[in-house]
């Protein structure tokens, strides 16, 4: 259900409005509760706002200093042509004006429900997208996330937007873990304790860098290579305190320990020494972070000879 304010002082022309039965016979949008004028970002979490003439020209204002979306739709007794033509320079949506024609106020609505409705896929889509971007660790992952990130904060609501994300990472996150096991030797939450109530504009950021912390992790731990390696760097991430020297491992795995060598830093871009410390550091923050233990021991489980 899509959520309509109206923000008329008119009382009469305000109950008027409430009582059209194209609310009824379109079936996805509902008239919130008598409202004053309220704060922009509080606006922005209704999908269709009708304002009076004089309130929906300062709320359009402001809106295109703010840079924000909103459906905006002119409300007046009688149709006065430069409020009209006021409205339109600013991005009015719409102008209606008082006996109010129902065929007019149900073709805006059906136009704002599409507009809705396409909204969503096309958020839906690009979402799918980005998915299959992270788990590929592909290179075009950060520009195409930064993308998104910014298309869904210019949004209309930053409430729905904020939700969404979270929705988005609930769910990578979980096929993540569910994919590879080892990833919760290393990842953990990026946790604040706030003083206050996190607005829905910071609900947001701090979901975009959980987002970006996992990828970052995911793609340090997990460098692109081909199935050749795959033991190796899988034997490495599930066992970080054990015997990770490059002779041992080659043994263990039967692979020639030079050999090894080469191939590692041909597919990974990475030197296997480089890779063993990189993965022993990250545990070793992930200790220090989510356990008691100390770091003399932290050092000492990790082969490390100096604390």
């Amino acid at each position: 259900m899509y959520r309509v304010i109206l923000l008329i002082d008119n009382d009469v022309l305000e109950k008027e409005l409430r009582s059209l039965s194209v609310w009824r016979d379109s079936g996805c949008f509902e008239i919130a509760g008598k409202m004053t004028y309220a704060d922009i970002d509080e606006l922005s979490g209704f999908e269709l706002i009708i304002a009076g003439e004089k309130t929906g020209l300062e709320l359009l204002r402001t809106a295109q200093l703010r840079r924000k979306r909103l459906r905006v739709v002119l409300c007046g007794s009688t149709g006065d042509f430069e409020s009209a033509r006021r409205g339109i320079v600013l991005g009015a949506y719409d102008y209606i004006t008082y006996p109010f024609d129902l065929l007019q106020i149900y073709t805006l609505l059906s136009r704002a429900a599409n507009e809705l409705r396409v909204s969503e896929v096309e958020d839906l889509i690009a979402l799918d997208q980005l998915k299959e971007y992270f788990f590929d660790r592909s290179e075009v992952y950060y520009s195409c996330f930064d993308k998104l990130r910014r298309r869904l904060l210019s949004g209309e609501d930053i409430k729905r937007s904020a939700e969404r994300l979270e929705g988005f990472y609930e769910s990578i996150r979980k096929e993540a873990f569910e994919r590879y096991h080892w990833l919760d030797l290393y990842s953990g939450e990026i946790t604040i304790r706030p003083e206050r109530l996190l607005t829905e504009r910071e609900r947001f950021e701090l979901t975009a860098a959980r987002i970006t912390a996992l990828f970052g992790d995911l793609c340090e731990l997990y460098p692109r290579h081909s199935e050749q390696l795959e033991d190796v760097i899988a034997s490495i991430l599930n066992y970080p305190e054990g015997d990770l020297r490059q002779k041992t491992l080659s043994a263990q795995l039967h692979i020639n320990s030079t050999y090894l060598s080469t191939v590692f830093l041909a597919q990974t871009g990475i030197r296997f020494v480089e890779y063993v410390n990189t993965v022993k550091l990250k545990r070793a923050a992930w200790l220090l972070t989510y356990t008691n233990i100390g770091i003399t021991e932290i050092a000492k489980r990790l082969d490390y000879k100096d604390s």
